[in-house]
């Protein structure tokens, strides 16, 4: 089907917006892929990494409980004391050893009333602990919140994989002399930690029987910590810190991930995105700007593109029909003045018929220059050419004048003049030339369009900025259709060029070009009857109001 040559921009419009829409739904969409595509792999990175850093800091806490219990167990029964002492002075993370019995309670103990764990935190422990042994017999695993408020594990240290016999030193050595001095043998072994303070250091202890003495020390969780914190992930996949547990016990966190840890009482683990994927969500968000703006300017182009387009087209349409017109406007004086001639040239033409006939081609003439003139005074305008003067020009004087050389037309259309001065005189800097052929266009519109209002006013007022001077008619006025183009080449009053009515639609164009070369211009103001046209002129210098 066949559509017809009015709608076809609009199909072209229409066909635009839907490519336009499809491509930015597409985009958007792509967008949106590659962000989900991003979070779940950061998802699934950060979740691995979780994992390994929690393995890592299990591995390592239990190493480090395994080691100070094995150490605690090798010990010899016999200068106990000393061996102890030596052991704290050589290894950096013990800050206290002491021994403990029901007879004499802490001794060869200098450390633990200084810290924040105070003896009777440590007695306290131990009666826990035995009352637990007591109803436990037989267990190897003491289950977290059973000895409030430390969080514990046991390690019975008899025929346990995890603590090879020969690495405990002299623990069957002094098994034996226990056993030989008819005591009960049981070796057990312990760590504890406060839940609720992450400066309080860890307590080990190892009882060879239930009735022997309790050897153990005091181990630096800082230090510990201290090491977990070299010990990085990688920071490309996840990054994450240990963190003291806040004192309320709240454990809400500006974190990705925020777990309390089962090694490190009092402590947090937090965790976030690593930089690699901080910076694909980047990349992913400059791109996408990119390519929105790409988009926008492709669209804008698009657009600009049609305005111009259609510009273009319309200033060739109607430079076409200026020609038509033009040609038709200048055949009409031209076939008079021919014709005319010819019959002024037959010998037997009577006078009164030589002398109307001659009074014609004058006629004709002088409407033939003036389109001429017309015509050239655009072409400078157009290309800036035009040569001004602006002098001191008293602005009713000049009206007056053109309302004496359009008196003829003005009466002739049955056009009543009457102008209206301001309270004193205006006085304007401009070229008064210039200013005479726009009030004179301003007349010869009037006369033209404006024929049955039966009157028109001429208006002067001056403000501290300006001169203005309105001509007001009565006629039909012009529709709002074209206003917006009034003022272009071509174009004539309430008709485009392909009326009939005389002229080629550059009288206004004109008018404002020439205007505005001197600083003045022409605008067209709203009506409810007829039209307005208001001249807008610089003041002359000696009479402008400055403003404060």
């Amino acid at each position: 089907m066949r559509i017809p040559r009015r709608f076809r921009p609009l199909v072209l419009w229409i066909g635009f917006a839907v490519a336009t829409v499809a491509t930015a739904i597409a985009t958007y969409r792509l967008y949106q892929t590659a962000q989900q595509e991003i979070t779940v792999q950061s998802e699934q990175a950060l979740q691995q990494a979780r994992l390994e850093v929690l393995e890592g800091m299990r591995t390592y806490t239990e190493q480090v409980r395994r080691t100070t219990i094995k150490d605690l167990a090798s010990f010899h029964v016999d200068g106990l004391s000393q061996m102890m002492k030596r052991w704290d002075d050589a290894n950096e993370t013990i800050i206290g050893t002491f021994q403990w019995d029901k007879q004499r309670g802490f001794w060869a103990n200098s450390t633990v009333a200084a810290l924040s764990l105070k003896d009777q935190d440590v007695t306290q422990l131990w009666q826990e602990f035995r009352k637990w042994r007591s109803a436990h017999p037989a267990a190897s695993k003491c289950d977290e919140g059973e000895i409030s408020p430390f969080r514990i594990s046991v390690y019975p240290t008899r025929s346990n994989p995890s603590l090879p016999e020969p690495e405990l030193g002299y623990q069957s050595e002094n098994l034996d002399i226990l056993q030989h001095a008819g005591r009960p043998v049981d070796p057990w072994a312990g760590w504890a930690a406060l839940d609720n303070n992450p400066d309080a250091p860890w307590v080990f202890w190892y009882q060879a029987g239930p009735d022997d003495t309790i050897r153990g020390c005091l181990v630096d969780v800082k230090l510990v910590v201290k090491q977990l914190r070299i010990a990085k992930s990688d920071t490309r996949y996840a990054r994450y810190q240990i963190v003291a547990a806040p004192a309320n016990g709240s454990h809400e966190s500006a974190s990705t991930i925020t777990d309390p840890l089962a090694e490190l009482p009092s402590y947090l683990l937090t965790m976030d995105y690593g930089d690699l994927f901080k910076s694909k969500a980047s990349n992913a968000r400059i791109t996408a700007t990119i390519a929105a703006s790409l988009f926008g300017i492709f669209v804008l182009g698009g657009i600009g593109l049609t305005i111009y387009t259609r510009r273009e087209l319309r200033d060739a349409e109607r430079k076409t029909n200026f020609v038509a017109q033009v040609s038709h406007e200048l055949r009409t004086p031209l076939t008079s003045i021919h014709m005319y001639a010819d019959l002024l040239g037959q010998p037997e033409l009577a006078e009164a018929k030589r002398v109307k006939f001659a009074t014609t081609i004058a006629r004709e003439s002088t409407r033939l220059e003036t389109m001429v003139e017309r015509l050239l005074a655009f072409n400078a305008v157009e290309r800036n050419s035009t040569k001004v003067t602006c002098t001191t020009v008293e602005a009713v004087a000049l009206v007056h004048e053109a309302v004496e050389e359009t008196r003829g037309k003005l009466q002739s259309a049955n056009l009543a003049v009457e102008v209206l001065p301001a309270e004193k005189t205006v006085f304007t800097q401009t070229d008064s030339s210039i200013l005479k052929q726009a009030l004179l266009n301003l007349l010869d519109n009037a006369a033209k369009y404006a024929r049955e209002g039966g009157k028109l006013h001429i208006r002067l007022t001056q403000t501290p900025d300006q001169a203005q001077i309105d001509v007001i008619d009565f006629g039909p006025g012009i529709p709002r259709s074209i206003r917006h183009r009034l003022f272009e080449p071509f174009v004539q009053g309430n008709q485009t060029l392909t009326n009939k009515s005389p002229g080629v639609g550059l009288g206004l164009s004109l008018a404002r070009g020439t205007l505005r070369q001197v600083g003045a211009d022409l605008v067209l103001l709203e009506s409810d009857q007829g039209a307005i046209f208001q001249i807008r002129l610089p003041l002359a210098p000696h009479l402008s109001v400055t403003k404060v």
